[in-house]
Formats: structure tokens, C-alpha cells, sequence
């Protein structure tokens, strides 16, 4: 090639960004639609808003297996300072901030790249009304994906002076500020179910200092939005007012629990490029109330659960106050372990925020969602809360305790073992024993084990009598059954079976029983140690179900021959046991 084809060839100019494909591909991004929906309200909140208001319209689907509605367009409303046409011009651009640089350097956004990125992961069409004081018109800009596409919008266009729809400009009335309008939302499914909580929760500081945020949501051919206020959650049940304290203050009723503070560790560090100036890594470490941690489960009680306990995964890290991650973090709480840690992990808080000054330690990602400390920080980290973690999970497993076994204390001693028998029932086979008994067979037999079940002594005949036909209904009517019985000492249980009924007579006067089973049921202190033993006391009675499910697997024939291995079995039990304990020195 000679020296002028060269120079003629490097006159041809290769544009460096091909806009139309760049703005598809960056599409693709890691969003979610929620994230989205934040970059654009971070902006509200840069702007000095006090109110943010999301505005969502859903429209009908057509066609076999779709959704009957889908999101076609929201606005987010703000009253911060408003933009000029010079801020205006910019804020769509990809890497220009509309902030001061020292804000952009301190506040929420970092990059340049949120707003637009956001808002396009959501929707073809951004649209941005503006203006900087209450008796200015509203200036406008946009950018259209399929105009790019098509090479038809290769530049933002010069804001010009055009009012929003009426019900987003009536967000505005008489203020200063800022509307984002998104249209053509074909990035969207489902309905945002949880925007509210994720605001609630992204937000929380801002809202406890006084932003208030509202969501919207309208069918399309509805004039009227459904508003209902974004309330603060925070995952560590300190900061309020929640949405429960509200609705109880207005129904008379105290205010929710709120948890126990577990104190403060700060973490100082030097910020990079600025020797000698630091700033700290503030960890909040917190023990929800008792009221929220009662039972054992994924998130407690189903009042727990409306406060979203079921979904507290512990950590929650903010960047200038605004959360960037939440979630299970596992270099503090370790891999996703066994059902039971991460219940108990759930009733703890731990909250890790730091300044932007300190961006390079947490590895802050463009999109804002996700931040993680480098691997020094980490080990910090991990050293200062894991001194509280392991003393917070023995609290919690000992509430646990406590009130699993005191709801044992409320019921009858048999009635777990029962109730477990029962649910499994459907699955076991259908005994064969009592398929040949007659109607009067079964009530000889009902008749006897209710006499046999019941104290004599402490009756008139009347009353015995009555007592007597309500226990043979109780037994007829359940499958599973333990009667405890006075029997002599060799026997240790009889089984009646009968063809809707399994029942065990236990004898309360057995070695075996005294010794050893009767025990286990007296709970005093309520401890951890207490509830194992009721534990295994369930055990022992389902061991004696399963013996006594497998006699009725055999024809009523070898009815004797089970009796009689019964009464031997209770006889050298009884004789072990008593020779067990005189040897032992338990006598």
C-alpha cells in the first residue's frame, strides 16, 4: 500500500461507539427491576427531595398462558432543586454527573452511568421533565431506544419547554423538581410486588430523617392511582416508624418492640490517596425483640412473618446511607448451612455502613448493588462480630427452649407422639388384626380401656358413668391413642386394636415407666436440657406405636401369642431396670 492510500485509508474515520448497538447491549445488565427503580429515586435524593412519588400503570395482556396485566409505564415525582437546561442536557448522557464534583464524590451516585443505565434495563423510552423553582416552566429531554436503534436520535435533544401529563405534573404543584417518566416498560415481569419493601428498606435512613415516599399503581383506563405511603423497614428493628407503628398508634395500641442494641464497633481506616485522613466502618449489631423470636422456624410467628422476619438474612452493608447489599454474607455467617442455623441467624441484626471516602475498601460495582470488603477488611470484620454472633444464637436457641417446652406444659404428656402417629397414618400400611371384629367386639373393647383409663376412686357411679361413655367416644374417634392405666408391675403395656383405632395402654406403676419415662415429662426450669428430654420422651412413646402397628399387620390369630410375649417382655424389663438402678445407687 502506498504512503497516499494510507492517508486516504485513515481519512475514512471508524466512529468509536456504535451507539445504537452499545445502548442494546447495556440493556442486558444486572439489574433487577427494583434496582432500576432505585438509581432513578438515588437521583431524587441527590436533589435534595423531601417527597418521592412512583407512579405505576399497568395495562391488559392479550394471549394463552400470559400474565392478565403487565407494567406499561412509570413516573417518579420528586421536589428536589430541579434541573436548567444545562444540568437537564446531561442527565440522560452515559458518565456525566449532573452533580457538583464534590457530591459526586460524596453522595449516593459515583459513576455517571445509574440513572440512564436503570432506567433502560426497565423501559425503551426515557422521558425527564424539570424545573428549578415553582413559577418555572417544565424543561424536557429524552432518549428512545428504538430511535437509536434505527440511527434516528445520535444525540440527546437540547431540553425544550413541554408540561407532563396532569397527574404527574400535579405531583409538582407549587414546587421545584424533577419527573421521570418511563414508557414502553418491556423489561418488567411481574408487578413489582416488592418495590414497596425494597424502598422501605434501600431508603430507611432517608426515610427516618423525614423523605416521605408513596407508590401508585392504576389500571390503564383508571384516572385515579391506588397511593399508599413507602414505610421504613429496617432490618435492624431499631429505627421507626414502621408501617405496625403507625397502625397500632391509630388504633390506640402500644408501639412495636423494638430490639436490643448490641453496641457499635467502628473499624478506622485510611482513605486511599489521602495519607494520614481516615474514616470508619461503623458496624450496628443488634438482638430482635423477644416478641418477634418466640418460636423456632423460618421467621417465628405469623406476626413475625408480617414484619418480614422470614426474609432477615442478618446483614445489611450502606454506602452514604443508602443500603447497596443485603443478604446472606458468608464471610461473616460462614457457607449456607443446616435449616436450623440460619433460623437463628435470622433474629439477629447486623448493619456495616462506611463513607464513599472509602469506595476502594468494599469494591463498590457500578450498578450499586453489591459491595465487598477487601480480603483485610474482611477478616476485621468477621473478627469484631463474630465476639457478639455466637452469645446472640445461644439466646435466641434458649427462648426457643423455653417456649417450646412450656407449650409441651400446656398439653397433655401423649399428645405430640399422638398427633405425629396421626399425620403419618396415610402412609403406612392397613392392619389386618381387627378386620374380623364385630361391633360388639369394638365396644367390649372401648368399654375396657375407658374403664381401665380412668380413676374410680374419685367418681360417683353417675359421674364415673358419663366419664366413662365421653373417654370411649374420644378413643373411638382417634386413631392413636396412650391411656396411661394401674396395672401390676409385671406388665408394662397392653395394645387394643380395633378397626379405626390404635390403642396403647401404658402402666404407670412399671419400673420402666417410673424409672425412666415418667421423668423425662417433669419439666421444671424450662432449659434447653428440659425439652430434649420431652423430646425423647415422644420418642419412647412412638417407639411403642410402631411396636404396637406391627402386631395389627397379623391375623387376630396370633393375638394370644403377643400377649403373652408383652407380659414377658414387661416382666424382665421391669426386673432390669429395677436391678439397674438398686446397682447404681439411685436408691
Amino acid at each position: 500500500m502506498t504512503t497516499n492510500e494510507i492517508q486516504k485509508s485513515s481519512e475514512q474515520q471508524v466512529e468509536l461507539i456504535r451507539v445504537d448497538r452499545l445502548y442494546e447491549s447495556l440493556r442486558y445488565n444486572e439489574y433487577s427491576p427494583e434496582n432500576g427503580m432505585g438509581e432513578i429515586v438515588d437521583n431524587s435524593v441527590e436533589a435534595g427531595a423531601t417527597c418521592i412519588d412512583v407512579r405505576i400503570t399497568r395495562i391488559k395482556q392479550l394471549g394463552k398462558g400470559r400474565p392478565k396485566t403487565k407494567i406499561d409505564e412509570i413516573a417518579v415525582a420528586d421536589n428536589g432543586c430541579g434541573m436548567d437546561q444545562n444540568v437537564l442536557s446531561k442527565c440522560l448522557a452515559l458518565g456525566e454527573s449532573i452533580r457538583p464534583t464534590n457530591r459526586v464524590k460524596l453522595g449516593i451516585g459515583r459513576f455517571g452511568v445509574g440513572m440512564t443505565l436503570g432506567s433502560i434495563s426497565l423501559a425503551c423510552k426515557v422521558e425527564v421533565y424539570s424545573r428549578t423553582s415553582a413559577d418555572a416552566d417544565f424543561l424536557y429531554t429524552y432518549i428512545d431506544l428504538e430511535e437509536i436503534k434505527n440511527r434516528e436520535q445520535l444525540y440527546i435533544p437540547v431540553p425544550i419547554v413541554k408540561s407532563p401529563a396532569e397527574e404527574y405534573r400535579t405531583l409538582l404543584d407549587g414546587q421545584s423538581g424533577t419527573i421521570v417518566v418511563l414508557k414502553k416498560c418491556d423489561r418488567i415481569t411481574g408487578d413489582l410486588e416488592g418495590l414497596a419493601n425494597y424502598l422501605g428498606r434501600t431508603y430507611r435512613k432517608f426515610i427516618e430523617k423525614g423523605i416521605k415516599i408513596t407508590l401508585g399503581f392504576r389500571m390503564e383506563h383508571e384516572s385515579v392511582f391506588r397511593v399508599e405511603p413507602v414505610y421504613l423497614h429496617d432490618p435492624l428493628y431499631i429505627a421507626g416508624p414502621t408501617k405496625f407503628d403507625v397502625e397500632n398508634r391509630q388504633a390506640g395500641k402500644p408501639m412495636d418492640p423494638k430490639a436490643e442494641d448490641w453496641g457499635t464497633i467502628r473499624i478506622t481506616k485510611e482513605i486511599e490517596g489521602h495519607p494520614g485522613k481516615t474514616a470508619d466502618v461503623v458496624i450496628r449489631l443488634t438482638l430482635l425483640p423477644e416478641e418477634w423470636r418466640m418460636v423456632e422456624g423460618a421467621g417465628g410467628s405469623p406476626e413475625a412473618k408480617k414484619r418480614k422476619i422470614h426474609e432477615n438474612e442478618g446483614v445489611s452493608i450502606l454506602r452514604a446511607d443508602r443500603e447497596v447489599l443485603y443478604g446472606h454474607v458468608p464471610f461473616i455467617t460462614g457457607a449456607r448451612g443446616a435449616s436450623k442455623a440460619l433460623d437463628i441467624d435470622r433474629f439477629w441484626g447486623c448493619e456495616i455502613s462506611f463513607p464513599p471516602e472509602l469506595d476502594s475498601y468494599f469494591q463498590v460495582r457500578y450498578i450499586k448493588r453489591g459491595a465487598e470488603p477487601v480480603e483485610s477488611l474482611k477478616e476485621q470484620i468477621r473478627a469484631e462480630i463474630m465476639k457478639y454472633i455466637p452469645s446472640a444464637r445461644k439466646i435466641i436457641r434458649d427462648v426457643f427452649a423455653k417456649n417450646e417446652a412450656a407449650a409441651y406444659q400446656e398439653k397433655d404428656a401423649f399428645e405430640n407422639a399422638e398427633n405425629a402417629m396421626a399425620d403419618i397414618s396415610h402412609s403406612l400400611p392397613v392392619g389386618i388384626s381387627a378386620k374380623n371384629m364385630t361391633p360388639d367386639e369394638e365396644e367390649s373393647a372401648l368399654d375396657l380401656a375407658a374403664k381401665e383409663s380412668l380413676d374410680t376412686k374419685r367418681r360417683i357411679p353417675q359421674e364415673q358413668k358419663d366419664a366413662e361413655e365421653k373417654k370411649k367416644e374420644e378413643l373411638r374417634n382417634k386413631p392413636y391413642s396412650v391411656e396411661p392405666v394401674s396395672f401390676p408391675k409385671s406388665f408394662f403395656f397392653e395394645t387394643v386394636h380395633t378397626p379405626k383405632s390404635l390403642i396403647i395402654k401404658l402402666n404407670a406403676n412399671h419400673p420402666f415407666y417410673e424409672r425412666v419415662m415418667k421423668p423425662l415429662t417433669d419439666i421444671g426450669e424450662s432449659t434447653e436440657c428440659s425439652l430434649q428430654n420431652r423430646k425423647t420422651w415422644d420418642a419412647m412413646l412412638m417407639m411403642l406405636f410402631a411396636y404396637a402397628k406391627a402386631e395389627t399387620m397379623f391375623d387376630s390369630e396370633y393375638t394370644p401369642m403377643f400377649e403373652q410375649l408383652r407380659t414377658q417382655w414387661g416382666a424382665f424389663l421391669g426386673t432390669v431396670i429395677d436391678d439397674a438402678y438398686r446397682s447404681g445407687g439411685k436408691e
